[in-house]
């Protein structure tokens, strides 16, 4: 059952950006360095990565939702900033930690599965072994999953522990107890929810069972419940190709509500450990002075369009959770609703520049400094997400920009998907086979050739080339 409220929820402040601070570009150039100075040792603050893994964005009490209580996530949102459209950039666990750790692509690491290794020139540059080169002193807690559960000797981290929810803060305790002589970067990577995967296949939950609990506390089916009008038919053809990942196809209505029960059960679960952790850092001295990202690895379909699990672009899947609170003097119970993310991108961006790393050449993550300390609220003009549908082995990409989002399958029927997110939060209505729309569509298919070059996927390039050519 829920877990109590230890904190008082703070309600959400409207974002109030003072103009005393220039916007501190992501890379610096010479000319750039005069107003923003690389930080020096000394001075560069302790990074704390807390990750989840399967929570979509509105899965906390902070972002409204009433059937999940998070204190935890909801107070790290007090201290900080929260992000209302960070995207993952792919929705599945390993290119999306692939991402995470090398700043690129997941197409350019060489991941578009969960059993694919990245390209020893991508893991090169991970952001382990930037950090360990730059004087950091890089800790790593928990799942890794890239593509090995833990993570491995070399990639410039010591490792404090493997993938145990229940045992990850108790076995942080004494490195973070320690006196270091240089500034640390924590990853603290939990698992849950992702016991949800589990609890579809009436599998026995890693950490134990939940409490029995009746249909009637359950919430309602979400309004985005039904498929969408002309969906892309891969999504069906896949969910009927993949039973042991998408065991819904037998749900019923009541099925669906006590699998958005169990969901959120998981998020509080997973919301007490992260309390637990943020409280060692208190006490250990490491939490106001500390750069603090929270995040997931991707979202759940949380039964809308009747999807559980990832791999789908819809946006309960690939919109995820970013909280960020600055090192000292940032802004404070902030809610940014314009600032387009890619956090697979931009967190490493975000690290980079506190630590005072330069990323290198082209990567296009940029860091949320300017906004979490005040001096800007926009981030990109567009995002890019990309997924695989591995039950009938094909890709898919999108493009989420300003109030639009476009999706590409590479075949099957109703292969280009259109949605109004701000007039269609529930992407009901597929306004691609609307005339109406046309400018707007292939103003987005340029976008996405953009992006197409800036991978070189062939596939990608291919299929979006056919239809600007119409």
């Amino acid at each position: 059952m829920k877990h109590n409220n230890l904190l008082t929820a703070v309600g959400s402040a409207a974002l109030l950006l003072p103009q005393t601070a220039p916007s501190r570009p992501a890379t610096q150039t010479a000319a750039q360095s005069a107003i923003w100075p690389a930080a020096q040792p000394s001075a560069r603050p302790n990074i704390i990565f807390i990750l989840t893994d399967q929570q979509t964005s509105r899965a906390m009490g902070c972002a409204g939702n009433r059937h999940v209580e998070t204190p935890a996530m909801d107070a790290l949102a007090a201290d900080g900033v929260r992000f209302t459209r960070g995207y993952c950039p792919f929705p599945l666990s390993g290119p999306c930690r692939t991402s995470l750790m090398t700043g690129r692509t997941a197409w350019q690491a060489g991941v578009t599965d969960n059993e694919q290794p990245p390209s020893p020139e991508a893991m090169a540059a991970s952001i382990g072994l930037k950090m360990q080169a730059a004087g950091y002193e890089p800790l790593y807690a928990g799942k890794w999953h890239i593509p090995q559960i833990e993570v491995p000797d070399g990639m410039g981290f010591t490792k404090i522990c493997g993938m145990d929810d229940r045992t990850l803060v108790d076995n942080c305790a004494p490195y973070l107890s320690r006196k270091y002589d240089k500034p640390l970067l924590l990853v603290a990577s939990f698992l849950d929810p992702h016991e949800i995967c589990e609890y579809a296949r009436c599998e026995t939950l890693p950490y134990g069972p939940l409490e029995d609990y009746r249909t009637e506390e359950c919430p309602n089916l979400p309004s985005n419940f039904m498929p969408s009008t002309y969906e892309a038919e891969a999504l069906r053809l896949h969910h009927a190709m993949t039973p042991r990942i998408h065991d819904t196809y037998a749900y019923t209505q009541d099925d669906w509500r006590r699998y958005l029960y169990a969901y959120y059960r998981l998020v509080e679960r997973v919301d007490l450990q992260v309390g637990r952790l943020v409280d060692l850092l208190k006490k250990s001295g490491l939490y106001d002075n500390s750069l603090i990202i929270f995040a997931s690895d991707h979202g759940d379909g949380v039964a809308a369009h009747q999807w559980n699990q990832k791999w789908a672009l819809f946006e309960e899947v690939v919109n995820v959770p970013l909280i960020v609170k600055a090192p000292k003097g940032g802004l404070r119970g902030a809610v940014n609703d314009t600032a387009l993310s890619n956090i697979g991108l931009d967190i490493f961006a975000t690290i980079c520049d506190y630590a005072g790393v330069t990323q290198g050449e082209g990567y296009r993550g940029r860091s949320y400094r300017p906004i979490v300390e005040g001096g800007a609220k926009e981030l990109h003009t567009e995002v890019f997400i990309e997924t695989t549908l591995s039950g009938v082995d094909m890709r898919a990409w999108s493009i989420v920009e300003g109030r639009y989002k476009y999706v590409l399958y590479n075949y099957y029927r109703n292969r280009e998907q259109l949605y109004d997110l701000q007039a269609d939060s529930g992407e009901m209505v597929n306004l691609a086979v609307d005339r109406a729309y046309a400018p707007e569509l292939q103003r987005l298919r340029a976008k996405l050739l953009d992006w197409a070059q800036y991978t070189g996927e062939p596939r990608l390039l291919r299929n979006i080339r056919q239809y600007l050519t119409k």
